[in-house]
């Protein structure tokens, strides 16, 4: 029997890449979108604002949802922008990141997915990669992924844009490693 969970998020892009892995990893989740526009808190810590996240998503809902919160994080810049990857994108762009960064330089993606069960009850999942950071831009950002052109994972050679729509890729991605994490959650409560 299937079973509808919602995943609050305006990025299509997200959305995909997580139902894409879903239908064929866990066939009896029927994901559906949730495009809903959450307030966030302002906290430097990720997993504190996804926390909020789901439980304003959840009261709002009050259905069994997912959603997550994520950021890039520059070793060299004692862990910035992490919860601000968003708006350091939007307000420098990418030219501007080039200046924040050298060729291996290293950081890590960082994300926390959080299940909300059809009581309010709330899981975090957490999905992390770490590599090199280059600012010769390889491949093309994809809608709502502009850091994929200058994150390589580490074992990889190339960046997150060049492999992202590989499935033979997805372990490196560290939104599909949160929801690996959550599916082995989900498979060991659901038997």
């Amino acid at each position: 029997m299937q079973r509808n969970i919602f995943y609050v998020t305006s990025n299509s892009g997200k959305f995909q890449e997580v139902e894409s892995y879903l239908k064929r990893h866990c066939p009896e989740i029927n994901l559906l979108r949730a495009d809903i526009d959450i307030e966030e808190i302002q906290s430097a810590d990720l997993h504190f604002v996804a926390i909020d996240k789901a439980a304003k998503a959840w009261a709002h809902l009050k259905v069994p949802l997912l959603i997550d919160d994520a950021g890039i994080y520059f070793n060299r810049w004692n862990q910035f922008p992490g919860v601000l990857t968003k708006f350091v994108s939007l307000g420098i762009g990418m030219e501007g990141i080039k200046r924040l960064i050298d060729n291996g330089d290293t950081g890590y993606f960082q994300l926390w997915l959080v299940y909300a069960d059809e009581n309010g009850v709330l899981q975090p999942f957490e999905g992390r990669c770490d590599g090199q950071l280059t600012n010769n831009y390889k491949g093309s950002a994809h809608e709502g992924f502009p850091f994929d052109v200058c994150f390589v994972p580490d074992g990889l050679e190339k960046t997150y844009a060049e492999i992202k729509q590989d499935p033979a890729y997805e372990n490196y991605l560290y939104r599909i490693r949160a929801v690996q994490a959550f599916l082995e959650w989900f498979n060991h409560v659901s038997r």
